[in-house]
């Protein structure tokens, strides 16, 4: 199993209630209907403030590395990531167990 681990941080004048972050949260929210690849999913919105903290949180899990890279080049998740980019910064690690 492969979990990956991805960390938003919104660009300064992008609120987390602006249209931009509520369709990229929605288009993200609905990954899991449409990559068969992915086995769980978890994303939000960070509930804790603090200034060091990230914005969004995705925790996502994959059966194997092949599926981690079909996903990463899914049509889905690349419609998603171009949602993303203009609005956010991004970190993201992956861990195998």
């Amino acid at each position: 199993m492969i979990t990956h681990v991805v960390l938003l941080k919104l660009r300064p004048g992008v609120a987390v209630d602006s249209t931009a972050a509520r369709e990229a949260h929605a288009a993200m929210s609905a990954l899991p209907t449409k990559v068969p690849q992915i086995r769980t999913w978890q994303c939000g919105f960070n509930t804790t403030p603090d200034v060091c903290g990230w914005d969004y949180v995705l925790v996502s899990g994959f059966d194997s590395r092949e599926a981690l890279e079909a996903y990463f080049v899914h049509p889905e998740h690349l419609k998603v990531v171009a949602l993303w980019e203009p609005i956010s910064d991004l970190a993201f690690g992956d861990l195998e167990s």
